[in-house]
């Protein structure tokens, strides 16, 4: 008797369904997505199916040991606009590895928007280069560094939580990293910190030699 194709179409599906239901045999039974031959290719979907989903406070949180507090990202915060904000100093110790990891950060969180240089022209915000961000970075190098004008609590305490328009990266970076960030601003030509009465005198004095 001739096979028809009703009778080729009925063998393939039954064919494909038999397939599909000793895969699916072999996924149960086994607990793998895919078989050993296939094992290393199947990116994070058995990792997913391993991983535990545990509810949130279904599970006592582990809490510090006895007699420690949390420190690094966790440190008190403040207002940089407050007296202790400004105020706020650290004790790291400043060598030359320190003021290499501030660089290095600098590079990589601030220069998108100050630039390498500290000039406020940064590739995200200098319009000439087509950017989508405006206005420019503020100016942390140079005759118009704002950088001078405020403490390195101020400057630390803008890296951490942001200001205006600039965001914080508190989450970003470490303690550490964000003061040894503030020593590298300090490197930067003409971002040395001038206290305000010294600024005040250096003006009067350059008035009385004008006058």
């Amino acid at each position: 008797m001739a096979v028809s194709s009703h009778h080729k179409h009925t063998a393939l599906y039954l064919g494909a369904l038999g397939g599909l239901l000793t895969y699916g045999t072999y996924t149960i039974v086994t607990y793998e997505i895919f078989p050993p031959f296939l094992q290393g290719r199947q990116l994070y979907f058995t990792d997913m199916m391993d991983g535990q989903n545990v509810k949130a406070y279904e599970r006592t949180m582990v809490g510090l040991p006895e007699g420690v507090i949390s420190r690094d990202r966790y440190v008190e915060n403040h207002d940089r606009r407050t007296d202790e904000g400004k105020a706020l100093t650290h004790g790291y110790t400043v060598d030359e590895a320190f003021i290499d990891n501030g660089e290095w950060n600098f590079a990589t969180y601030c220069a998108p928007c100050h630039d390498a240089d500290g000039s406020g022209m940064g590739p995200v915000t200098d319009g000439s280069l087509g950017a989508r961000f405006n206005p420019p970075g503020a100016p942390l190098a140079g005759d118009y560094a704002v950088s001078k004008s405020y403490t390195d609590g101020y400057i630390y305490l803008t890296i951490r939580n942001g200001s205006a328009i600039m965001p914080g990266y508190g989450w970003a970076m470490s303690d550490q990293e964000m003061w040894a960030t503030v020593e590298y601003i300090r490197t930067l030509d003409g971002a040395a910190y001038v206290p305000p009465e010294t600024a005040e005198a250096e003006g009067e004095a350059s008035s009385s030699e004008e006058g």
